[in-house]
């Protein structure tokens, strides 16, 4: 057996316990701090070569593998979760008690994403084992934070500062190689009308309305095409609201007899490598043509949609303010490059199946498109593997089967490993 099929044959259990730390800690977005506390005070029992937090309040460690002249390789998971309701949770599978029952670790982040970011974080030092001859370079475990609400905007802080050759997302991908992901995007369409008595009939511009014909232009006439691996861009209403000061309501709102003088409309849109912020609102203005074209012939009074980005804001546990427009690009990586292929041999290294495959949801890996455009001349490299379900994220009752764990630092091992040999 040699030195890389030897190292992924390790003892996992401190990967399990590391996991269960991890899921003890409440980290919502913003509020991250306790567990990169633990990760640091981890990296000291590991003696990882320096471990810090970053501006943005991400957790950086540094594994230094032989003389360090290499490659750099970013091993990369989010630290952040969404909330979880104790009281929908099966009471021996808390969302915080980090339950093992029948070769499950239970609780909110075990899948997404803090059973894959332990294992990384495992595998990592594990890597100084190697020959320093044919294996040499910098390996990197960043813990990002926020990324529940901005995919991949505290994760571009780090990447600027360690400008990596390789980046390996540790997002669900049941172990498979993910050379893909879609991105995402959040468009807000405000609709305009008449604030009018509901009496008057349709002799007004009800928003309303024109909201329907809007969601029926899309999902009779919009046809995307489809991307290997990808599929089709998805474009999905997930709300609609009547901001307030806009109805006849007694909260401002909806109801009371009256027509809205304005209506707001949110589409999600899953994105494809190459959409761009200004083509999505392009596509999104060219489809809505049509409805408004006949409002503007049925009501010569009749006032242009605004379709723009919707935006969120947050403040980082350090204090950094984040105000982001809702837009994370798509990426997708060739089968002939130099990253999938040495991934590829990694995982064939360590006995493990080589699946190519997609994200069809959205990761920090987005980051990794702006960094490109930041810093064109380090031709950073993107793929994704990980531990479990994507169908698990976010659910009641959220598990990762150990086994899956197991895997994970196999393929953590071998996939650097060959990234980093020379």
């Amino acid at each position: 057996m040699d030195a890389v099929s030897a190292l992924a044959q390790q003892d996992c259990s401190q990967v399990v316990r590391f996991a269960q730390k991890l899921i003890q800690h409440q980290s919502l977005s913003g509020q991250e701090k306790l567990v990169v506390e633990a990760c640091i005070r981890e990296a000291a029992g590991l003696d990882f070569d320096d471990a810090y937090f970053d501006r943005m309040g991400n957790f950086v460690g540094k594994i230094v593998v032989g003389d360090g002249k290499g490659l750099k390789v970013v091993l990369t998971g989010h630290l952040d979760t969404v909330h979880a309701d104790p009281a929908k949770w099966d009471p021996e599978t808390g969302p915080h008690a980090a339950a093992i029952k029948d070769h499950k670790l239970y609780g909110r982040g075990a899948s997404d994403m803090k059973g894959a970011f332990a294992a990384m974080f495992h595998a990592a030092p594990a890597l100084r084992s190697l020959d320093p001859g044919p294996f040499s370079g910098e390996v990197y475990v960043v813990g990002t934070v926020v990324e529940e609400l901005f995919e991949g905007v505290a994760f571009l802080e780090a990447l600027k500062k360690i400008q990596p050759d390789f980046v390996v997302v540790g997002e669900a991908s049941e172990c498979r190689l993910n050379i893909a992901q879609r991105g995402r995007g959040e468009i807000l369409i405000s609709v305009f009308g008449y604030g009018v008595h509901a009496s008057v009939g349709r002799s007004t511009v009800n928003p309303l309305e024109q909201v329907a014909f809007i969601i029926e232009a899309f999902h009779v006439w919009y046809r995307s095409e489809a991307v290997a691996l990808l599929g089709k861009r998805n474009i999905v209403p997930t709300d609609i609201k009547i901001p307030v000061g806009a109805g006849g309501g007694v909260d401002g709102r909806g109801g009371n007899s009256t027509v809205p003088n304005e209506v707001e409309l949110t589409y999600d849109v899953r994105t494809l490598p190459g959409d761009t912020e200004a083509s999505i609102i392009k596509l999104v203005r060219d489809n809505m043509e049509p409805v408004v074209s006949h409002g503007k012939r049925l009501y010569p009074s009749f006032k242009d949609p605004i379709i723009e980005y919707a935006q969120d804001e947050c403040t980082t546990y350090t204090g950094v303010r984040i105000k982001q427009t809702k837009f994370a690009p798509a990426w997708q990586a060739g089968e002939g490059d130099e990253i999938v292929a040495r991934a590829k041999r990694g995982l064939q290294q360590v006995e493990l199946p080589v699946e190519i495959g997609a994200y069809s949801f959205c990761t920090d890996g987005s980051a990794v498109v702006k960094y490109r455009e930041l810093c064109p001349d380090r031709n950073c490299q993107v793929i994704g593997f990980g531990p479990s379900l994507e169908s698990l994220a976010h659910t009641t009752n959220e598990y990762i089967e150990i086994e899956q764990m197991k895997k994970a630092f196999q393929g953590y091992a071998g996939i650097v490993a060959e990234l980093l040999k020379r």
